[in-house]
């Protein structure tokens, strides 16, 4: 009875399959015919249709009307094959017993077909200068842009993927039935990304025309909504049918099979999966995967939403104004994991800020003669660590919750500045000085650092080609042998990947070499040291950069974001490399048995304090050397933001599961939310609820990959 029940069940979600890609298919041909129609008849002019009568259809117009009509039609017809076709007309079949094709499987070859050619048009038109993208105002048509390179790259690639996924499906290659979900997965997306563009573009329609609906210009609506919306239905629907009995064959002989043929069955890493499924098996084993799927989404959402994102001057924009977020998000995550998280991370940065304008001025503490900025510098963050002790201290000590001794500590640490910066006026350092703060760096030491930094390459440079070296061998020898469906693919990227790797290493050596010549020349010429502002050394705009030139003084890029990546880098290496990294994990994990196995819970919870603290105090020193200026109530809201950003990135309240990757690309959501909704003309009132929202939803998700995994 049981047995009959689940294949009564299985059987019904297969006829609701079916009958969705039928639905699917049929949406999308009539809404073909529907476009071809309203060319036909002149409503919807394709190109340059000034003051021409609607009977006089120019060149794009009549390929337009044919190819929509002949898809239109198609599409019908592959839904009315659908519909008649046997129960027993399996994909699998297809390519595995010579069955006959099925409708789906012919729908979707012809629409591979269908894109490479397009694919190809698209580069021949953008390579001939028919077709320009970016700024091209009076540049000779041979004369092609990076952004037209690209697109150039990326059109005949695509047309050379799918057309040879469609001669693979009709010669029932079984490869070709896993590079076409993959290619129709990423063509689904692709659409789905137009319908969002369309949308920005209609909005933006309405708002300049005198159109008060959509239906008073409908035309305007079909032309910006109709390419996006029947490539989304029409690889959709393919998708759907070609991987509704997707799987490997060697899976069936975990019973009937061989011994060997019954272990690999068992193996559920060497298993073929769908597309949609793989990518969810891929989530599920990172923690941040709520965070990857957000910051991957807002980021094409702003992109197609206003051509104003992805300008240097809103990326940068949004990198620099979230330095001391970001810094503060990495302490943050490694205290989360290990079960713990502190609020006076806020009242911190306020106190390492003003400890340090005030030494270098001399009105902090009262009395005192202006510091050294980098004994000051050294001094403030030996101030904050100890605060930060402390909170770890009082917290092992008295066995108080972390929320109940840091909420404490965040109202006691916050009147220090509240005290000091009397009347709560902002302490500016151009009121005490009218010099930047200099030092004075010996010229030797730029040049041993530069050395030891080439050991460093060469050291590291050598261990990556080796190994990507050895992995790409390995990939050639082995390339008749393995039977994976990507196995070309993996072994081009292969290569690919040692060229860049080779590149990469190339071009720092070439800039530590250089920048030793420099030096040494320097200190020829009689100029031993170099001077320069402490300010710009932590926090700087910076001017120029290697191999790209000088940057505009409307983009503000700050030495800061380097100082946070190198820093995500050292503690992504900490948290999953050392045993430091794994007792933290152990600790957040079960406090209990990490303390059975021999480590000192205690003396982890107050380091990660500690590190916490440390990180606090050299984020208020950017923090302080970009405004030069500090005032009492600095950092106010910092520890829920930094929170909240270690939340996005799929650290748990209860420890024991979190990435600094993850939080970096919480803080990454961070500053998208805070320039993209600007630039769409959102009220930025509306910032607050709309990260509440995101954090929700990235929670939902993290939690939902935690129980795939």
């Amino acid at each position: 009875m049981s047995s009959f029940s689940s294949s009564s069940s299985s059987g019904a979600r297969g006829r609701s399959a079916l009958n969705s890609n039928i639905l699917l298919v049929l949406l999308a041909g009539v809404l073909s015919l529907l476009f071809a129609q309203q060319v036909a008849t002149g409503w919807l002019a394709l190109g340059e249709r000034l003051n021409i009568s609607r009977r006089d259809f120019n060149l794009l117009e009549l390929v337009t009307i044919a190819s929509g009509a002949l898809w239109g039609v198609f599409a019908l017809w592959t839904a009315l094959g659908m519909l008649t076709q046997r129960a027993e007309v399996t994909v699998r079949d297809y390519f595995d017993e010579g069955g006959p094709m099925p409708a789906g499987v012919r729908f979707a070859a012809v629409n591979f077909a269908l894109i490479s050619l397009i694919c190809l048009l698209i580069a021949i038109q953008v390579f001939t200068g028919w077709l320009p993208l970016g700024d091209r105002v009076n540049i000779p048509r041979s004369n092609l842009n990076f952004v037209e390179w690209i697109t150039i790259i990326i059109g005949l690639f695509w047309t050379v993927y799918c057309l040879r996924t469609a001669v693979g499906i009709w010669r029932r290659e079984r490869p070709a039935w896993s590079w076409g979900q993959w290619a129709l997965l990423l063509m689904t997306m692709g659409g789905m990304v137009l319908v969002v563009s369309g949308l920005f573009d209609i909005q933006r329609m309405l708002s300049s025309s005198r159109a008060s609906s959509i239906l008073d210009n409908f035309s305007g609506f079909l032309l910006l909504m109709m390419p996006g919306v029947l490539l989304t239905l029409a690889s959709l629907a393919a998708y759907r049918d070609i991987t509704h009995d997707y799987g490997d064959v060697r899976t069936q002989k975990a019973i009937t099979g061989t011994l060997a043929e019954r272990a690999r069955a068992r193996d559920i890493a060497s298993k073929r999966v769908p597309a949609g499924q793989a990518i969810r098996n891929r989530l599920a084993a990172s923690p941040g995967a709520g965070a990857i799927i957000g910051f991957v989404g807002l980021f094409m959402a702003f992109s197609v939403a206003t051509d104003l994102f992805l300008e240097p001057q809103s990326l940068a924009g949004a990198l620099t104004n979230n330095i001391t977020r970001g810094i503060v998000a990495i302490g943050a995550t490694m205290l989360m994991i290990s079960g713990e998280f502190d609020l006076s991370v806020g009242s911190l940065l306020g106190i390492g800020g003003m400890t340090f304008m005030g030494l270098i001025t001399g009105q902090f503490p009262p009395g005192i003669q202006p510091m050294h900025p980098v004994l000051a510098a050294v001094t403030s963050v030996a101030f904050v660590c100890a605060l930060g002790y402390l909170n770890g201290f009082i917290l092992i000590r008295t066995g108080i919750p972390s929320f109940i001794v840091t909420l404490s500590t965040l109202l006691m640490y916050r009147g220090l500045p509240l005290v000091f910066i009397v009347g709560g006026r902002t302490l500016r350092y151009v009121d005490y000085s009218n010099e930047p703060p200099l030092v004075d760096i010996s010229r030797i030491l730029l040049i041993a650092l530069a050395v030891l930094g080439a050991l460093a390459l060469a050291f590291v440079g050598r261990a990556l080609i080796s190994a990507r070296w050895a992995d790409f061998r390995a990939r050639w020898a082995n390339l008749t042998q393995d039977d994976g469906d990507f196995r070309y693919l993996a072994a081009g990227w292969s290569g690919l990947f040692i060229f860049l790797t080779v590149v990469m290493v190339a071009a720092l050596a070439y800039l530590l070499v250089g920048s030793v010549i420099e030096q040494i020349s320097l200190i020829s010429q009689g100029s031993p040291f170099l001077e320069i502002s402490f300010f710009d050394v932590l926090n700087g705009r910076i001017t120029s950069l290697p191999f790209i030139g000088e940057i505009p003084r409307d983009v503000n890029f700050r030495v800061g974001v380097v100082w946070w990546l190198v820093l995500v880098l050292i503690f992504q290496f900490v948290l999953t490399q050392t045993r430091y990294g794994n007792a933290t994990f152990a600790v957040g994990g079960n406090a209990g048995a990490a303390r059975a196995q021999g480590i000192n819970v205690n003396r982890v919870k107050i380091t990660n304090y500690v590190l916490v603290a440390l990180l606090v105090g050299f984020a208020s020193l950017l923090d302080a050397s970009r405004l030069q200026s500090i005032d009492a109530l600095r950092g106010q809201g910092l520890e829920l933001e930094v929170i909240a950003a270690t939340v996005i990135g799929g650290a748990l309240l209860t420890g024991g599961y979190g990435s600094i990757i993850g939080a970096l690309l919480g803080v990454f959501i961070f500053g998208m939310m805070q320039t993209g909704l600007v630039l769409i003309g959102i009220d930025a009132r509306l910032f607050d609820a709309v990260i509440g929202g995101i954090i929700l939803i990235a929670v939902i998700i993290n939690n939902w990959s935690r129980r795939i995994r």
